[in-house]
């Protein structure tokens, strides 16, 4: 697609073959500083060079463009100039914006990069194998282009007498409508502002989560039974579980883990299980299925589920702590039994909640324990310490190494304490002996109220305060818009005693988070893109026109994601964050070279008027090769490219407003902000 945009508008193999050495010179140089930089090739540095391949081609057709559009007016003079100064001049009067326009390109992901957490490890090696891709095209147009342009057209019989037909139409149909433009400026941009304000009235109603859907071919499938449940009863619930989804057409094979392995970094109680859940190649939607399979799980009774992709999945466990959930609502406070309660209230309330789904509290159930209060005054008439007696109880009841045993070639810890029937004997626990310091032994019973209590099978800590959490999937609803509805529920049916307090963990925490420090890193980066516009322009009136064009890159963006399910993750943020970058390249063409007609003394109209035109090529062309390069990873998505198919998606709608809109709004704010220039 890109090479038929090349010859389309060049019309010349060879200004094509020159525009094309660009893009594996630029990956290839990419690659090279990813080995240097101890980088590898995976699927999101290989997104990030994907999204690349439309925008390296962008230097090079500017100043292959300017070249050849520069020999076929010399060659049309009667005195003509010698091939070498055309092009070297043609170079140098682009040189300026593609320099500055590269740079800023590359400074508009800096956010990307400096985001942490997981979203910073998925999109940080996006973002740089990019702007290494970006900034080796800008030495590539700065140095192999000229070269190659020397090379292969600096002979006057490879340049035609005219413009391809396709420039020619462009600029009369372009030419006609800049005409317009011009004599109605303040009903162009009054038109553009009421289409961006038309676009930020959709945003409220967009929905908003951290990642996207996957859509894999493996799900997880974890279940909690009744605490105190044997490994062998949870293995026999398992069984019963795997025939429930084998009997569904989609799922392939299901293989079950039950049980705690001591050095797993899954361990679970013996009443936990998961479940891996092949499915099938099918046409049908993962939402469908998810809906199947757990109309599957609610006929075994007993146990509580949750169900979600492998990929989510495990992002879930490391963004909430190990709660394998999209939304984690933690609730902290002093007491357990209110914990439990505070926990049931907010589970029936999220129950409610639209798209919330496999809602259940974390299980924590009252199960018997022996509790042992020590007299300190007869233990202390007898000579013992509360150490002394933690300590023969941790050796009794715990055990304690006392030396190591040598079998072999293998070396054993030898660990004494009582037996499991004794450890689990109230009477043989009271009749306990302990050593006092007159060698007497005295029992237990004698020195400490032994009793047996109901107390909870976990006490779970975070920051230093005991917790519990209430997890809940999403389906068919964005994980902020779940967890909003939620919180305004909560803050009108749940009171929360003094000392207790909830925080919104999971997808929904990682989400601001990122959010928030990608708008802080991108106010700094603005600012960044104003001082390089004020640095390449010369002129602050001119680095305003342009920076006030760039909100308008925005309406393609936006429209593209509420036609393609209307939610933004991060991707799709980043997505906007990259269309200032890309949009400025168009601006500065613009600007520049009208900057420049004034300056050699053009009427103002006519300025504008040509300055437009002859860059209108250019940015058409740099405009088409970007988004048609990033249309294929928009469009068709797919298994694996879930999280680069938002930021293309965005990325080429908004490549498609900015381009029309600058192209009109430009003219337009040149028009009105130039109108009464004073004469020099």
């Amino acid at each position: 697609m890109v090479v038929a945009v090349l010859l389309l508008f060049l019309w010349n193999w060879r200004t094509a073959a020159i525009s094309l050495t660009a893009i594996p010179l630029s990956l290839l140089s990419a690659l090279v500083v990813l080995k240097i930089t101890g980088g590898s090739i995976n699927t999101m540095t290989l997104g990030g060079l994907a999204i690349a391949v439309g925008e390296v081609v962008d230097d090079a057709i500017v100043d292959v463009e300017n070249v050849f559009r520069t020999l076929r007016e010399n060659k049309a003079r009667e005195n003509p100039r010698p091939a070498l100064l055309v092009i070297y001049d043609a170079c140098s009067e682009v040189r300026s914006s593609v320099v500055y326009a590269t740079f800023i390109v590359a400074l508009v992901f800096l956010p990307v990069l400096t985001l942490a957490g997981v979203e910073g490890r998925l999109f940080a090696p996006l973002g740089f194998s990019y702007v290494m891709a970006t900034m080796s095209s800008l030495v590539v147009a700065l140095t192999v282009t000229p070269a190659l342009c020397m090379f292969l057209l600096g002979h006057g019989n490879s340049i035609p007498h005219s413009q391809p037909w396709a420039v020619t139409r462009l600029k009369q149909t372009y030419g006609k409508l800049l005409s317009s433009v011009m004599a109605r400026p303040v009903l162009v941009l009054s038109v553009a502002g009421l289409i961006f304000l038309l676009s930020l009235s959709l945003v409220p109603f967009m929905g908003r989560a951290f990642l996207p859907e996957f859509r894999e071919e493996n799900l997880i499938i974890t279940t909690v039974g009744r605490p105190g449940e044997s490994l062998e009863a949870t293995t026999r619930m398992g069984i019963a579980v795997e025939r429930k989804l084998l009997e569904h057409p989609d799922v392939v094979a299901v293989g079950q883990r039950v049980g705690r392995a001591e050095l797993d970094d899954d361990a679970g109680a013996p009443n936990f299980s998961e479940f891996d859940v092949q499915l099938k190649e099918t046409e049908r939607s993962l939402a469908a299925i998810l809906i199947d399979i757990r109309g599957h799980l609610n006929q075994v009774p007993g146990i509580v589920y949750d169900v979600g992709s492998f990929i989510s999945h495990r992002m879930d466990d490391v963004l909430s702590g190990g709660t394998r959930a999209d939304i984690a609502i933690k609730i902290f406070g002093p007491d357990l039994g209110t914990l439990r309660k505070l926990a049931d209230e907010v589970s029936s309330v999220l129950q409610t909640v639209k798209g919330a789904v496999d809602v259940r509290p974390e299980t924590q159930v009252l199960v018997p324990e022996i509790h042992i209060k020590m007299d300190r005054m007869v233990a202390a008439r007898l000579g013992i310490t509360a150490e002394d007696l933690s300590r023969s109880l941790e050796t009794a009841f715990n055990g304690k190494i006392v030396s190591q045993v040598l079998e072999g070639q293998r070396l054993f810890s030898l660990n004494v304490w009582y037996d499991e029937e004794s450890r689990h004997n109230l009477d043989l626990i009271k009749s306990t002996l302990l050593d006092t310091p007159s060698g007497a032994r005295v029992p237990l019973s004698q020195v400490a109220a032994i009793s047996v209590s109901d107390g909870p099978n976990a006490v779970i800590r975070e920051h230093a305060m005991r917790r519990i959490v209430v997890q809940a999937n999403t389906f068919n609803r964005d994980v902020v818009g779940v967890v909003n509805e939620a919180k305004e529920k909560l803050l009108r049916q749940v009171s929360l005693p003094v000392g207790y307090y909830m925080v919104y963990a999971g997808q929904y925490e990682a989400q601001q988070d990122a959010t928030a420090r990608l708008a802080w890193m991108s106010a700094f980066t603005f600012v960044g893109i104003l001082l390089l516009l004020n640095a390449g322009l010369g002129s602050v009136k001119s680095t305003l026109l342009i920076a006030s064009n760039l909100p308008l890159a925005t309406i393609g963006g936006i429209f593209a994601v509420v036609l393609t399910g209307g939610v933004v993750s991060i991707g799709s943020l980043i997505g906007f964050i990259s269309l200032f970058g890309i949009s400025t390249r168009n601006s500065i063409l613009l600007v520049t070279h009208t900057n420049s007609l004034l300056r050699s003394g053009k009427p103002f109209d006519q300025a504008i008027y040509e300055g437009c035109v002859n860059r209108v090529s250019p940015v058409v062309m740099t405009a088409l090769t970007a988004a048609l390069g990033m249309l294929p990873l928009a469009v068709l998505g797919g298994t694996g490219r879930e999280l680069e198919q938002p930021l293309a998606v965005v990325i080429v709608g908004g490549l498609v407003s900015s381009t029309l809109l600058t192209l009109i709004v430009i003219p337009a704010l040149f028009k009105l902000s130039h109108a009464r220039r004073p004469r020099r």
